[in-house]
């Protein structure tokens, strides 16, 4: 096991995909309807700072998440667009899907 951001991660897990990262990313920030900075982010999804950025600007690209530039704190927030929210409900179902299916055909009982 090692820790990683204040997570326990076995050394031996899978690495989360892309879409996972953007779900995860996107989860955190619904935690803060009112925006989330990128520090509280990259703690909340375990990934540096760096590599956040990158996410962020393809989320941003895909129209699923808006920055908010407040003036007066000289930073910026990120929060999600109503097709976030769709997303996230989406990968839910199609997650909790997968699961059953994966776990039909562990058993045996379910073939293609």
């Amino acid at each position: 096991m090692e820790v990683c951001r204040g997570e326990m991660r076995n050394s031996k897990s899978p690495k989360r995909s892309k879409v996972e990262l953007y779900a995860k990313v996107l989860e955190v920030i619904k935690q803060y309807p009112e925006g989330s900075r990128v520090t509280k982010m990259s703690y909340g999804v375990g990934v540096p700072i760096d590599r956040l950025k990158t996410i962020l600007s393809d989320l941003t690209t895909y129209g699923l998440v808006q920055t908010i530039t407040d003036e007066e704190e000289e930073g910026v927030y990120y929060t999600l667009t109503p097709r976030a929210l769709d997303f996230l409900e989406t990968y839910w179902k199609m997650r909790s899907f997968l699961e059953a299916f994966e776990g039909e055909r562990s058993k045996g009982s379910f073939t293609f």
